[in-house]
């Protein structure tokens, strides 16, 4: 089972969360809101703020992955999205994807709504 940490508290995060818990295979995704699992996160050396920075997940074998990995692996379990998993096998695919995923995050991190989230709200 893999276990995908989240942040509750972000309006987008949560939205495509929600998304994924719909489609997702049942049973095959814990789903961990960060502010909610202090235990979970500690377990898995992590912290909130290192969770902030881009999508954290544990594999089947408590491996951690981030970024675009983490995705690849998640829409595996979402059998509308597992052909995007397929095609992220790609190398010019997988740079596509990281590079679109940095640039997306450096946008994000700069809204307005984005600045107001601090640590421990």
């Amino acid at each position: 089972m893999l276990t995908v940490f989240y942040d509750g508290r972000c309006g987008l995060c949560d939205r495509e969360i929600a998304f994924y818990r719909r489609h997702s295979r049942p049973g095959s995704v814990r789903w961990l809101d960060i502010w909610q699992h202090e235990q979970a996160l500690a377990t898995a050396n992590l912290t909130p703020a290192q969770c902030l920075q881009q999508l954290h997940l544990l594999d089947e074998h408590q491996r951690l992955h981030t970024g675009v990995a983490a995705f690849v692996l998640m829409w595996r379990a979402v059998p509308r999205l597992n052909w995007l998993a397929t095609l992220a096998r790609l190398a010019p695919v997988r740079w596509l994807l990281s590079l679109g995923y940095r640039i997306f995050l450096y946008w994000y991190r700069r809204q307005p709504h984005v600045q107001q989230c601090k640590l421990g709200k």
